[in-house]
C-alpha cells in the first residue's frame, strides 16, 4: 500500500476515533443534563453560529475580522454562560461534598425501629423483613428482626431460626457469630429460664471460634450459669460475664478479703478447686481461692500461683492483668512481708503498658508500699487439706 493510501486510511481511523469519542462525551452530558432538550438547543444554535462565521468571514479584509467575529462570541458566551458557571460551582462544591457519585444503597430501619418503640411490633417486623429481602446478608437487620421476635413477640424459636440463617450464609463474620450466639444465650435464660439452651448457645462460641477473645467470654459466662433448679424456682438469673474493672486501681492499702462465709474454709477451698476442675478459665473462683489460701491458710506461695495463672490468661484485658498485677503486690505486703516481691509485681505493670490510666496509679502506689509495708505483718504457714493434690492447685493453660 502506497504512503497515500496510509494516510486516507489514518485519516479515516482519526475521523471515525473522534466521532467516536464526541458521541459519547455528547450522551453522558445528556444523561447528566437536568435539561437534555435545552442542551440540544444549544449545541445546534453554536453550531448554527460558527458555520455562519466561516462562511462570512473569509468576504471580508482579516483586519476585519476580530470586530466581525465580537458579536457572535458574545452570543456564544450569552447560550454557555450558565453552564459555565455551573461547572465552575461544580468543581468547587464537588470537592466539598464527594459531587453526584450515586450512594451505595443501605438499608433503611429507623422506621421499623420507631413502629418497635410504638408497640407495633409486627409492623415493625414486616418493615425489616422488606429491607433484608434488599439486603439478605445486613447483620444488623438480621439482629433487629431476631430481638424484636425474642424480646417483642416472644417468638424465641423464630429469632433463633433468623440467626442460624444469617451464621450459614456467605456474610457470616467470627464477631457477628459470636454477637449473635451471645444474644441467644441471653434470650434462653430472660425468656424461656433455659439455661441449658444458653449452655448450648455459649459451647457453640467456644467450639467454633477456639482461642479468641469470645470463646475466653463465653467460657467465663459458662462457669456461672444458674441451673435449671435455680431458674425452676422462680428466681431472675444473676447477670453473667465479666466484672468491671476496679476502681482507683493499684491505690488500695491492702489486699482484699475474701466475702465472709459461714462455710467452712476446707469446704470452701474444695468448692472452690471443684468448680475450677471444670470451668479452669474461671476468673472470679481463681482469684476467691487465691484470696483463701493468703487470708485463712496463710498459704502464699499457693494464692500467688493461683494469681499467676489469672495473669497467664490469654485475651484478658490489660486492665485485669493490671488488677491481678496489684494483687499480687498486696499478697507480697500483706502476708509475705515482702517489698521486694510487691515492687517486682507492680514494675510488670510498667514493663507491659504504657497506658497512662494503668501507669499513673502505679507509680504512685510504688512510691507507697513502704508505707504499706509498715502496716502489714508475715503469717503463719498452716497446713492445708487433701483437696491440695486437684486440679484447681495446678496450672492451667485456659
Amino acid at each position: 500500500m502506497n504512503p497515500s493510501a496510509w494516510r486516507i486510511v489514518l485519516d479515516i481511523g482519526t475521523t471515525v476515533l473522534v466521532a467516536a469519542g464526541g458521541c459519547a462525551l455528547a450522551w453522558r452530558c445528556l444523561r447528566k443534563s437536568a435539561d437534555p432538550a435545552r442542551l440540544v438547543f444549544k449545541w445546534i444554535f453554536s453550531a448554527g453560529l460558527i458555520f455562519a462565521i466561516t462562511r462570512i468571514l473569509p468576504h471580508f479584509p482579516e483586519w476585519t475580522w476580530p470586530l466581525i467575529a465580537v458579536p457572535f462570541g458574545i452570543a456564544l458566551g450569552v447560550t454557555w454562560a450558565s453552564s459555565a458557571g455551573a461547572l465552575m460551582a461544580g468543581l468547587l462544591t464537588n470537592s466539598m461534598d464527594g459531587g453526584d457519585v450515586p450512594l451505595e444503597a443501605q438499608p433503611f430501619y429507623s422506621v421499623a425501629e420507631t413502629k418497635r418503640r410504638n408497640g407495633q411490633a409486627q409492623e415493625a417486623v414486616a418493615l425489616v423483613r422488606e429491607q433484608l429481602e434488599q439486603f439478605p446478608e445486613d447483620f444488623r437487620g438480621v439482629m433487629l428482626l431476631a430481638s424484636i421476635l425474642a424480646e417483642d413477640l416472644h417468638d424465641l424459636p423464630g429469632a433463633q431460626l433468623t440467626l442460624e440463617g444469617w451464621m450459614e450464609g456467605p456474610a457470616a463474620t467470627p464477631q457477628g457469630i459470636a454477637s449473635a450466639l451471645t444474644a441467644l444465650a441471653d434470650w434462653h435464660l430472660q425468656f424461656a429460664r433455659n439455661p441449658e439452651g444458653a449452655r448450648a448457645a455459649l459451647q457453640r462460641i467456644v467450639h467454633e471460634l477456639p482461642d479468641s477473645p469470645a470463646a475466653h467470654q463465653a467460657a467465663q459466662r459458662l462457669a456461672h450459669l444458674p441451673t435449671a433448679e435455680y431458674m425452676a424456682e422462680g428466681r431472675t438469673a444473676a447477670p453473667v460475664g465479666l466484672r468491671p474493672a476496679e476502681k482507683d486501681i493499684g491505690l488500695r492499702k491492702e489486699a482484699a478479703a475474701p466475702a465472709e462465709s459461714s462455710q467452712d474454709p476446707d469446704a470452701l477451698a474444695e468448692e472452690y478447686v471443684k468448680q475450677l476442675e471444670k470451668h479452669p478459665s474461671d476468673t472470679a473462683t481463681r482469684e476467691k481461692l487465691a484470696l483463701l489460701y493468703a487470708a485463712h491458710f496463710h498459704r502464699l506461695d499457693l494464692a500467688v500461683d493461683q494469681v499467676e495463672q489469672l495473669i497467664a490468661l490469654p485475651h484478658e484485658t490489660p486492665r485485669h492483668i493490671a488488677e491481678w498485677l496489684n494483687l499480687l503486690a498486696d499478697l507480697h505486703i500483706r502476708f509475705g512481708n515482702d517489698l521486694a516481691g510487691a515492687e517486682a509485681a507492680l514494675r510488670r505493670i510498667l514493663a507491659q503498658f504504657s497506658t497512662p490510666s494503668l501507669v499513673e496509679p502505679t507509680i504512685a502506689r510504688l512510691a507507697s508500699l513502704e508505707g504499706e509495708l509498715k502496716g502489714g505483718q508475715a503469717t503463719q504457714v498452716k497446713a492445708l487439706g487433701q483437696y491440695e493434690k486437684n486440679l484447681g492447685l495446678k496450672k492451667t493453660t485456659g
